[in-house]
């Protein structure tokens, strides 16, 4: 074990962010006018063993999460740290996956796998961050990810500032609008997925969710699919259920949010809290978080036809 952290802790040293792909890889897209995916995020808690806030052994545990990802075609990993060579070398067949930056402290613990190509990976860290969340350049990576031919959209992975004091809260506020400003500027009219642990609530006074989706024109699926579109008001006296505890009725500080554009829509049409899949032969969950699923459909937009005879 000792070995094998001195040769995670060399790779950690030795990598770039320039390096994103464990293989670059020719790829062929389909002509498909309309399809579906699925998309999990799942934050895996890769921190070393004996600090990990989860109860299971994280070399195996991890190593079972890779292979269960394999039912799913988009992944959105947070804290993928110390336990990566388990996690892709343990079963894992997604053809596309990024590189992982390493060990806590070198590693912003953001990776993402995918059925489908990817380009255009970019790793960006916050420019605000607390307590110990300054011990990584956490953060959220931005790519594309091409459903067929001409059909892209934009994925973001995200894990925002942890923590609900004041001075926790009011930096990952700030996280908020440099994403959102970050999207305004590079994914301008683009179709977009942004999936992750957000750390959030849409009930805390001191969080901007609806500011953030106001500002980037997104939908969260959890509110489409399971609230029929009512967002949760501000409750002051509000008290978050234990992040084990929840279920599809109960929301969940991992997020996926969407939106379509002009010449794409999506479609979520599936929610679900993924309790009963991960976990080990006992029953005991897989990570300290619950991941978090979302089918959806899309397809192109016709064009809009002009009638040159209007009547």
């Amino acid at each position: 074990m000792f070995f094998q952290y001195l040769h995670e802790l060399w790779k950690s040293l030795i990598r770039r962010k320039v390096r994103v792909f464990i293989h670059e890889q020719e790829y062929e897209l389909s002509d498909d006018k309309s399809g579906n995916f699925s998309i999990i995020t799942y934050n895996i808690a890769g921190l070393p063993q004996v600090i990990s806030a989860a109860k299971t052994n994280r070399s195996t545990s991890i190593a079972t999460i890779g292979v269960l990802f394999n039912e799913f075609d988009i992944v959105h990993i947070q804290e993928d740290f110390n336990y990566n060579t388990f996690l892709y070398e343990g079963g894992n067949s997604h053809p596309y996956r990024t590189i992982s930056m390493g060990l806590a402290i070198f590693g912003d613990g953001l990776d993402s796998l995918s059925r489908y190509p990817i380009t255009n990976f970019k790793r960006i860290e916050w420019q605000n961050r607390t307590g110990s969340d300054r011990l990584t350049p956490k953060g959220f990576s931005h790519c594309t990810v091409h459903l067929g031919l001409g059909v892209e959209v934009d994925f973001y992975n995200i894990h925002a500032n942890s923590q609900d004091h004041p001075r926790a809260a009011k930096a990952r506020r700030a996280n908020y609008l440099q994403l959102a400003t970050y999207i305004n500027k590079f994914s301008v009219g683009k179709a977009i997925i942004v999936a992750g642990d957000f750390n959030s609530h849409f009930s805390f006074s001191e969080d901007n969710l609806v500011e953030f989706m106001d500002k980037t024109k997104l939908e969260d699926c959890w509110v489409m699919l399971q609230r029929d579109h009512v967002i949760p008001i501000i409750d002051p006296l509000f008290l978050c259920v234990d992040i084990m505890d929840i279920n599809n009725e109960s929301e969940s500080i991992d997020k996926v949010m969407f939106r379509s554009n002009d010449k794409l829509t999506l479609i979520p049409k599936v929610y679900e809290v993924e309790k009963e899949k991960f976990v080990d032969q006992y029953g005991e969950p897989l990570s300290d978080h619950w991941p978090i699923s979302v089918v959806f459909d899309w397809k192109l937009n016709d064009e809009v036809e002009i009638d040159i005879f209007p009547k």
